[in-house]
């Protein structure tokens, strides 16, 4: 990592921050270049400039729709979309958009984030996604019976860059994620396949991957294999006797108590509300549970933009009250670790029938379960469907449909990117750079393909 994360904590020069939000971008972009040239620039400032004139492009590119556009674009997703519906959804902070030139530009996603926030819509979906995962209540209900549950998967991911950004003679550094031993992951029961040229990381890193760099002559993909377990244990934290429910997790250090920037920092907002939450309970474990339930309830489900065009990830949840999964579960390390409960990252993807998606929750530490986890944002989506059960079920529990790939936010490949990262908090997409630049997310592909989901 060529910049040190506590240098994003500076604020922009207000020129800066005046024309980036007015939409300027080609004047941001030559104030940026002024400062970076002059003498009274000091390192951490010109660290803090190099990081915002690296993602700007990604931000342009992340906006497409002006607001015709963007009607068009929500009315072939959901039935019968009115102007009038997008004010109001404007309103309610629902709808992400930028101005460029002082034009409103929406972002890409807003029309499944919309679906997402109004779920009474869902039957207004035009275009809904076939069902390829394994109904969470029935799980719930089988592991309640069984006190644990485990499942086998097996995986193919082809990462292939796209043939519009493809530079034939280019060397190209990968790195794809893979399963990490992990709670609910034992480390035995984890097989990588992968090419002869390819470096897997080491089982103890924090967020695992298989790398390749190969000189491409033609575009072709890079593929990697695994198979891995998923054990999960249920657990009643407010009911059962006092028991190490994983007790082959490391005990906590002291990292799990402390802040990480930019993202995981104890602002005096934070501080406030996490004390505000908290009341008159000392109790670690009631302590996390009032965290997971403000979070569950003031905090909807959105799609976010690009996380590394987020400044504060804890703060904008707390803020703006929405995120997605990783937002929601860094709001929750950071209030758990400002009360004193130690807590930590755990993320990679969500395993269907046949394909994969993108997951990140946490996990919390008290003296009589040991570690559990916490999935804000399947306990919130349970709550404003109705269902107390699930809800309840995602403080201290998961499902095994789930591989970890990450185990800690915001930390460095093995071996590092030499550029930027994409997403510098963890991976789930895969990266790639060749030997001038780090590339963006819309100039490459991973597709997963589940060939085993066996229960156990």
């Amino acid at each position: 990592m060529f910049y040190h994360p506590e240098n994003l904590l500076i604020p922009l020069p207000e020129d800066i921050l005046r024309a980036k939000n007015a939409g300027e971008f080609d004047l941001c972009l030559r104030l940026i270049e002024r400062k970076l040239a002059s003498p009274r620039t000091n390192p951490m400032l010109k660290a803090r400039l190099e990081y915002e004139k690296q993602t700007l492009p990604r931000l342009i590119k992340r906006y497409p729709y002006d607001r015709k556009a963007a009607l068009e674009v929500a009315k072939k997703r959901i039935s019968g979309f009115t102007e009038a519906e997008l004010d109001e959804a404007e309103l309610e902070g629902q709808v992400d958009y930028i101005f460029v030139r002082g034009e409103k530009r929406y972002v890409s996603h807003f029309a499944g984030s919309l679906l997402k926030f109004y779920p009474e819509w869902k039957d207004r979906e035009l275009v809904p996604s076939g069902k390829d995962s394994p109904d969470l209540d029935e799980f719930i209900a089988e592991i309640k019976q069984n006190g644990e549950a485990g499942y086998r998967f097996s995986v193919t991911s082809s990462f292939k860059v796209e043939d519009d950004a493809f530079e034939k003679g280019e060397t190209y550094t990968v790195h794809i994620p893979v399963p990490a031993p992990s709670a609910q992951q034992a480390a035995e029961d984890i097989v990588i396949s992968a090419d002869a040229d390819a470096y897997i990381s080491l089982a103890g890193a924090y967020q695992r991957t298989v790398c390749y760099r190969r000189t491409l002559s033609e575009n072709a993909p890079f593929d990697v294999r695994f198979s891995y377990t998923s054990r999960l244990k249920y657990v009643r934290p407010f009911e059962d006797a006092p028991r190490i429910v994983y007790p082959l997790v490391p005990a906590p250090v002291p990292e799990d108590l402390e802040q990480q920037y930019p993202h995981i920092v104890f602002t005096p907002y934070l501080t406030n509300l996490a004390k505000m939450i908290a009341g008159d309970e000392t109790r670690p474990l009631y302590l996390a549970r009032r965290v997971y339930d403000y979070i569950t309830t003031f905090v909807r489900y959105s799609f976010m933009r690009t996380y590394s065009l987020i400044e504060n990830h804890a703060q904008y949840a707390a803020v703006n009250f929405k995120g997605d999964c990783g937002i929601q579960a860094v709001l929750f390390i950071t209030l758990c670790r400002i009360l004193g409960i130690p807590a930590r990252w755990q993320s990679g993807l969500t395993v269907g029938y046949k394909t994969t998606g993108n997951h990140d929750w946490a996990m919390f530490y008290t003296d009589e379960f040991g570690w559990l986890f916490a999935d804000p944002s399947f306990g919130g989506g349970a709550k404003r469907n109705g269902s107390e059960e699930r809800w309840n079920y995602y403080f201290s529990n998961l499902d095994p449909f789930r591989m970890v790939a990450n185990r800690a936010y915001y930390k460095d490949f093995d071996p590092p990117k030499r550029f930027l990262r994409y997403d510098p908090t963890d991976n789930q997409n895969g990266e790639v750079e060749t030997g001038t630049h780090g590339l963006d997310s819309l100039e490459y592909d991973k597709t997963d393909t589940v060939t085993e989901f066996t229960k156990l």
